[in-house]
Protein backbone atom coordinates (compact mmCIF):
# COMPACT_ATOMS: atom_id res chain seq x y z
CA UNK A 1 0.00 0.00 0.00
CA UNK A 2 3.13 2.26 0.80
CA UNK A 3 3.81 1.51 -3.07
CA UNK A 4 0.75 2.88 -3.99
CA UNK A 5 0.26 5.85 -2.16
CA UNK A 6 4.12 7.00 -3.51
CA UNK A 7 3.36 5.87 -6.90
CA UNK A 8 0.32 8.51 -7.01
CA UNK A 9 1.77 10.68 -4.33
CA UNK A 10 -0.42 10.99 -2.43
CA UNK A 11 -0.20 12.80 0.51
CA UNK A 12 -2.47 11.44 3.44
CA UNK A 13 -2.19 14.84 5.48
CA UNK A 14 -3.55 16.42 2.53
CA UNK A 15 -6.34 13.49 2.18
CA UNK A 16 -7.66 14.12 5.69
CA UNK A 17 -7.70 18.26 5.30
CA UNK A 18 -10.10 17.87 2.22
CA UNK A 19 -12.07 15.36 3.88
CA UNK A 20 -12.46 17.68 6.87
CA UNK A 21 -13.23 20.67 4.20
CA UNK A 22 -15.83 18.23 2.67
CA UNK A 23 -17.65 17.95 5.69
CA UNK A 24 -17.41 21.22 6.31
CA UNK A 25 -18.58 22.23 3.32
CA UNK A 26 -21.26 19.59 3.42
CA UNK A 27 -22.71 20.48 6.63
CA UNK A 28 -22.87 24.70 5.82
CA UNK A 29 -24.47 23.38 2.58
CA UNK A 30 -26.82 21.11 4.92
CA UNK A 31 -27.59 24.20 7.14
CA UNK A 32 -27.57 26.87 4.56
CA UNK A 33 -29.22 25.76 1.51
CA UNK A 34 -30.45 21.99 2.05
CA UNK A 35 -32.18 22.54 5.03
CA UNK A 36 -34.07 25.30 4.14
CA UNK A 37 -34.42 23.90 0.61
CA UNK A 38 -36.57 21.30 2.49
CA UNK A 39 -38.17 23.67 4.54
CA UNK A 40 -39.71 25.53 1.12
CA UNK A 41 -40.03 22.12 -0.69
CA UNK A 42 -42.31 21.32 2.36
CA UNK A 43 -44.09 23.95 2.44
CA UNK A 44 -44.42 23.62 -1.04
CA UNK A 45 -46.09 20.79 -0.99
CA UNK A 46 -47.98 21.47 1.97
CA UNK A 47 -49.73 24.07 -0.40
CA UNK A 48 -49.85 21.60 -3.36
CA UNK A 49 -51.74 19.51 -0.84
CA UNK A 50 -54.14 22.31 0.99
CA UNK A 51 -54.78 23.80 -3.47
CA UNK A 52 -55.74 20.30 -4.11
CA UNK A 53 -58.67 19.73 -1.25
CA UNK A 54 -59.45 23.17 -2.16
CA UNK A 55 -59.91 22.45 -5.86
CA UNK A 56 -61.91 18.81 -4.74
CA UNK A 57 -64.19 21.08 -1.86
CA UNK A 58 -65.07 24.01 -4.33
CA UNK A 59 -65.66 20.90 -7.29
CA UNK A 60 -67.96 19.25 -4.62
CA UNK A 61 -69.59 23.23 -4.03
CA UNK A 62 -70.02 23.64 -7.56
CA UNK A 63 -71.62 20.64 -8.18
CA UNK A 64 -74.23 20.48 -5.37
CA UNK A 65 -74.82 24.71 -6.06
CA UNK A 66 -75.38 23.07 -10.18
CA UNK A 67 -77.64 20.43 -8.35
CA UNK A 68 -79.24 23.18 -6.58
CA UNK A 69 -80.16 25.41 -9.08
CA UNK A 70 -81.51 22.83 -11.11
CA UNK A 71 -83.60 22.29 -8.28
CA UNK A 72 -84.94 25.93 -7.92
CA UNK A 73 -84.88 25.78 -12.15
CA UNK A 74 -87.68 23.17 -11.33
CA UNK A 75 -89.49 24.84 -8.97
CA UNK A 76 -89.63 28.49 -10.90
CA UNK A 77 -90.88 26.05 -13.91
CA UNK A 78 -93.63 24.46 -11.78
CA UNK A 79 -94.66 27.62 -10.05
CA UNK A 80 -94.68 29.53 -13.53
CA UNK A 81 -97.09 26.54 -14.75
CA UNK A 82 -98.85 26.84 -11.61
CA UNK A 83 -99.25 30.92 -12.23
CA UNK A 84 -99.66 30.39 -15.81
CA UNK A 85 -102.69 27.75 -14.90
CA UNK A 86 -104.32 29.76 -11.85
CA UNK A 87 -104.10 32.86 -14.68
CA UNK A 88 -106.20 30.81 -17.68
CA UNK A 89 -108.80 29.15 -15.04
CA UNK A 90 -109.32 32.77 -13.62
CA UNK A 91 -109.51 34.31 -17.37
CA UNK A 92 -111.79 31.33 -18.12
CA UNK A 93 -114.20 32.16 -15.51
CA UNK A 94 -113.85 35.70 -16.20
CA UNK A 95 -114.89 34.87 -19.71
CA UNK A 96 -117.61 32.80 -18.29
CA UNK A 97 -118.82 35.83 -15.81
CA UNK A 98 -119.19 38.24 -18.63
CA UNK A 99 -120.86 35.65 -20.68
CA UNK A 100 -123.17 35.36 -18.18
CA UNK A 101 -123.60 38.94 -17.43
CA UNK A 102 -124.17 39.82 -21.46
CA UNK A 103 -126.64 36.66 -21.42
CA UNK A 104 -128.14 38.54 -18.36
CA UNK A 105 -128.16 41.66 -19.93
CA UNK A 106 -129.41 40.21 -23.06
CA UNK A 107 -132.39 38.11 -21.68
CA UNK A 108 -133.31 41.66 -19.81
CA UNK A 109 -133.13 43.45 -23.04
CA UNK A 110 -135.62 40.80 -24.53
CA UNK A 111 -137.76 41.43 -21.66
CA UNK A 112 -137.95 44.67 -21.98
CA UNK A 113 -138.75 45.08 -25.34
CA UNK A 114 -141.47 42.56 -24.79
CA UNK A 115 -143.23 44.29 -21.93
CA UNK A 116 -142.68 47.35 -24.75
CA UNK A 117 -144.44 45.42 -27.34
CA UNK A 118 -147.40 43.90 -25.12
CA UNK A 119 -147.96 47.68 -23.87
CA UNK A 120 -147.72 49.11 -27.17
CA UNK A 121 -150.17 46.02 -28.52
CA UNK A 122 -152.83 46.81 -25.71
CA UNK A 123 -152.60 50.63 -26.56
CA UNK A 124 -152.95 49.70 -30.06
CA UNK A 125 -155.80 46.95 -28.87
CA UNK A 126 -157.54 50.20 -27.15
CA UNK A 127 -157.05 52.36 -29.85
CA UNK A 128 -158.79 49.64 -32.66
CA UNK A 129 -161.70 48.88 -30.26
CA UNK A 130 -162.15 53.16 -29.55
CA UNK A 131 -161.87 53.26 -33.46
CA UNK A 132 -163.95 50.18 -34.09
CA UNK A 133 -166.15 51.35 -31.64
CA UNK A 134 -167.09 54.68 -33.26
CA UNK A 135 -167.15 53.11 -36.50
CA UNK A 136 -169.83 50.67 -35.42
CA UNK A 137 -171.57 53.19 -33.02
CA UNK A 138 -171.62 55.38 -36.65
CA UNK A 139 -172.48 52.47 -38.80
CA UNK A 140 -175.36 51.03 -36.58
CA UNK A 141 -176.55 54.82 -36.06
CA UNK A 142 -177.49 54.77 -39.83
CA UNK A 143 -178.23 51.81 -40.15
CA UNK A 144 -181.15 51.66 -37.67
CA UNK A 145 -181.43 55.45 -37.38
CA UNK A 146 -181.68 56.89 -33.60
CA UNK A 147 -183.85 54.27 -32.54
CA UNK A 148 -181.14 52.04 -30.74
CA UNK A 149 -180.70 53.46 -27.41
CA UNK A 150 -177.29 53.78 -25.76
CA UNK A 151 -176.94 50.75 -24.02
CA UNK A 152 -178.04 48.41 -26.86
CA UNK A 153 -175.35 50.52 -29.41
CA UNK A 154 -172.60 49.61 -25.96
CA UNK A 155 -173.62 46.45 -26.10
CA UNK A 156 -173.26 45.38 -30.29
CA UNK A 157 -170.06 47.53 -30.34
CA UNK A 158 -168.59 44.84 -27.14
CA UNK A 159 -169.97 42.42 -29.51
CA UNK A 160 -167.91 43.00 -32.32
CA UNK A 161 -164.91 44.02 -30.63
CA UNK A 162 -164.89 40.35 -29.10
CA UNK A 163 -165.84 38.74 -32.31
CA UNK A 164 -163.01 40.72 -34.22
CA UNK A 165 -160.20 39.66 -31.33
CA UNK A 166 -161.54 35.99 -31.32
CA UNK A 167 -160.47 36.43 -35.51
CA UNK A 168 -157.41 38.10 -34.74
CA UNK A 169 -156.20 35.33 -32.23
CA UNK A 170 -157.11 32.61 -34.80
CA UNK A 171 -154.86 34.22 -37.15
Amino acid sequence: MDDLIKTFHIDWRLLLAQGINFLIVLSVLWYFALRPLMRIMKEREDKIAHGVKDAELMEEKIKQIDRDREIEIKKGRKEAQEIVGKAEKQAEEIHDQKITKTQKEADRVVEIAKQQIRTEREFMIKDVKDELGGLVSLALGKIAGSSIDEKAQKKMVEEAIEELRKATLKN
